[in-house]
């Protein structure tokens, strides 16, 4: 009889295990529709900051900005240290009704940015500030106030900007100048920016590139385009990286770099030694985005129709960081 009670004892047990290990395997290999994707983790450590540098400022387009007018939109920036004063609608000798700039939501970086419109159509031609000259402006920059210093460029210093850009497809640059960023001196010798990026194109169209192009404190400095030919096919529709840095010295640095979001590839990294960076007599170099484009003859109102075939393009900007080293938080005029 204990041998038989013993027996039985055994089989339930056998019986209980193999239930156990059949359950969990087939808890282990449900199939993948049953299968929840866990959320990932945000990374809990900040962004570091580039070697040995400091950030100064960031900026980014918010939702509250979206359908608001130009003053709120100046009004936001400046409450980041950058303001949009420099357009057509601050003037009532230029197209001051229109919409220049608005705050639009990027499905592909997945934030709010800031879309800039320039116009050049048979209906609507846009000026310089109520000057209808030469000149298309639309841009945004950085203060020139004593508070907003730590944004621009002061002497000595080694500063390094951060943003992304778009430009759409078939952007048609002036054959002329086309920027879409400058390092421009905001006192003393403040004629030509010191560094620009600019789309550039044939009198036909043909040879549709990017340029970076320098200008000295005085002629035998200038190292004009520094560099071309980068295919503007390979920017269009796509954002855009750039990471700059420059050391703030008439025997100064500077180098760029600038990256395919989409696939990651590097379009353009480049750095220059013993490069004239500053202007004789400025406190400090104000970082500009935006569009300042040549018309291609002055606007006389006779036959507004630009000669270098210009159209009505945009430009999309976002995620603005600015760091420092060395910084020089009381700059003075400097020769």
């Amino acid at each position: 009889m204990k041998h038989i009670n013993l027996f039985l004892m055994l089989c339930v047990l056998c019986i209980v295990v193999y239930g156990i290990s059949a359950c969990s395997k087939e808890e282990n290999h449900k199939p993948d529709t049953d299968q929840s994707i866990p959320t990932p983790e945000p990374d809990p450590t900040p962004e570091p900051e580039p070697d040995n540098y400091t950030l100064q400022g960031t900026m980014q387009a918010a939702e509250q900005l979206v359908g608001k007018n130009y003053s709120e939109i100046h009004k936001y920036m400046r409450s980041y240290g950058w303001d949009y004063s420099e357009h057509p609608n601050s003037s009532d000798k230029d197209h001051n009704d229109g919409i220049h700039c608005e705050v639009v939501y990027d499905k592909i970086i997945q934030q709010y940015v800031f879309k800039f419109i320039i116009h050049a159509n048979a209906e609507i031609l846009d000026g310089d500030r109520g000057k209808l000259e030469d000149r298309q402006r639309n841009e945004m920059k950085t203060q020139t106030t004593a508070a907003w210093y730590k944004l621009n460029g002061n002497w000595d210093e080694w500063q390094r900007l951060e943003w992304k850009f778009r430009i759409p497809k078939d952007f048609r640059p002036s054959t002329s100048f086309c920027h879409i960023h400058q390092l421009k001196a905001q006192e003393g010798n403040n004629g030509s920016p010191l560094i620009t990026i600019t789309p550039r194109c044939n009198s036909n169209g043909s040879n549709r590139r990017i340029q970076v192009i320098h200008t000295g404190d005085k002629s035998a400095t200038n190292k004009g385009t520094i560099i071309d030919n980068l295919p503007l096919s390979d920017f269009e529709d796509e954002w855009i990286q750039v990471e700059t840095e420059m050391h703030y010295t008439h025997n100064g640095s500077f180098s760029i770099k600038m990256t395919r979001i989409s696939d990651g590839k590097i379009l353009v990294n480049k750095s220059f030694s013993d490069i004239d960076m500053w202007r004789k007599g400025a406190i400090s170099i104000r970082n500009k985005y935006g569009i300042y484009r040549s018309f291609g003859r002055n606007m006389d109102g006779v036959d507004d129709r630009p000669t270098n075939g210009i159209k009505d393009e945009t430009l999309q900007l976002a995620d603005f960081k600015v760091y420092e080293k060395n910084t020089n938080p009381n700059p003075e005029s400097h020769d």
